[in-house]
């Protein structure tokens, strides 16, 4: 079994956060104690602000502030459906992609699921979700050693037969990935669909970074919801720059989306009518083009700030996808040093502030040596300036 998520239960039975998620609050906390350019959260650059703005002022004299249908109003499922290019799916709209995946787990820890898997480097989130679901979780570790994030998968057979041939185990797949970037292309998920069907597994796709793959082809939606053993969790908060929002969705076969709706009818039961409406206007009036236009401006602040972290002497992951890169000083790469202290000591030193991914890998990983994450997200002026600062850093040698 991996390790417990940072969720411990306390004496009257309420459920107490601990440090792993709590890093992200900290470190935006530096950078603003330091005035530093963060590039800790992976906030995302407000390019949608005043659509959003617009669309809101325009839903709100027509709407109400009592229940909605806890699925959605039809208008945003069928938007969503839309959007996805899947005409016929009818997701659940649900309170952000983070709930969206808790219910996924509910459901499928209810249908007899043991266990989730994942990539690691793991989103943070990830282990805490899987305890609150009562599940197990394990990992398959990213292989970084060709410069770009790389999936081993044979070793992601081997962990999902180690229990045998009906493992009951959910693949949590997000891609493009966070932190490393990871896109899967259209052979690897053709790979996937074969061995969750030799295997007994089910596979939940976290598609928050949707929009931002530089290269790689849409995932086949379809051909995966068709085979009954898919579910996926998206959201408006990256595509769209909202994650204050909270409106995602999930998407699943008809049997497993019905018992997605009743599990969210415990949690938090139904989105406002006037977010629902405004997102409706977002996702209807917002072109491809322009989607197309905001993964441009993306691929183009990567493309200024991983030249610039090998150039102040890290070694650097070229994701593939998503709106982070990982890096780690070329000089520390061996022993277990303190990342906490490595970001704290980069902050100070040029007033650039990355998020330590120390909760990101399972304790006494492998792979867990002194990763950095950061993010491009920011305006490119802040990926501008923080590419002059770490130009001033004074470097070591290994």
């Amino acid at each position: 079994m991996g390790r417990r998520a940072a969720i411990t239960a306390t004496d009257n039975g309420t459920v107490r956060a601990e440090d792993p998620i709590q890093v992200y609050q900290r470190m935006s906390a530096l950078a603003a104690e330091l005035g530093a350019i963060n590039l800790a959260q992976g906030v995302p650059e407000p390019r949608y602000d005043d659509r959003w703005r617009a669309a809101i002022a325009a839903a709100l004299p027509g709407s109400h502030f009592q229940y909605t249908q806890a699925r959605g109003i039809p208008e945003l499922r069928s938007a969503v459906a839309a959007h996805l290019g899947i005409i016929d799916a009818d997701p659940v709209i649900t309170s952000g992609c983070t709930e969206s995946l808790l219910i996924a787990l509910h459901v499928l820890r209810s249908r007899g699921c043991e266990r989730a898997l994942w990539l690691e480097p793991y989103y943070s989130y990830y282990p805490g979700l899987a305890r609150l679901a009562g599940l197990e979780h394990g990992c398959v570790p990213v292989d970084f050693a060709s410069g770009r994030p790389l999936l081993d998968l044979d070793r992601l057979r081997r962990a999902l037969t180690e229990r045998g041939s009906r493992s009951r185990t959910v693949l949590v797949l997000n891609s493009p990935h966070n932190p490393s970037g990871l896109t899967l292309e259209a052979g690897q998920w053709q790979r996937i669909r074969e061995l969750v069907a030799s295997t007994g597994s089910t596979v939940l796709i976290d598609d928050v970074y949707r929009d931002f793959r530089y290269g790689a082809a849409e995932p086949p939606y379809r051909d995966l919801l068709a085979d009954g053993t898919t579910m996926i969790a998206g959201s408006l908060s990256k595509s769209l720059a909202a994650t204050g929002l909270r409106l995602g969705w999930l998407l699943a076969s008809p049997d497993v989306a019905a018992a997605a709706e009743a599990v969210h009818m415990h949690m938090s039961n139904c989105a406002p009518e006037f977010a629902q409406r405004a997102a409706i206007t977002l996702l209807t009036g917002t072109t491809p083009a322009e989607l197309a236009e905001t993964t441009a401006a993306y691929r183009d602040k990567r493309d200024v700030l991983v030249p610039a972290l090998a150039a102040a002497g890290f070694e650097v992951v070229v994701p593939d996808g998503g709106h982070f890169a990982m890096a780690r000083d070329a000089a520390e790469t061996d022993g277990r040093p303190d990342t906490t202290a490595a970001a704290h000591a980069l902050a100070h030193a040029v007033g650039v502030v990355p998020l330590p991914l120390d909760t990101f890998f399972e304790p006494g990983s492998p792979s867990r040596s002194a990763w950095l994450r950061f993010s491009f997200a920011v305006r490119a002026d802040a990926v501008a300036e923080a590419t002059r600062r770490l130009a001033a850093r004074p470097r070591r040698h290994a």
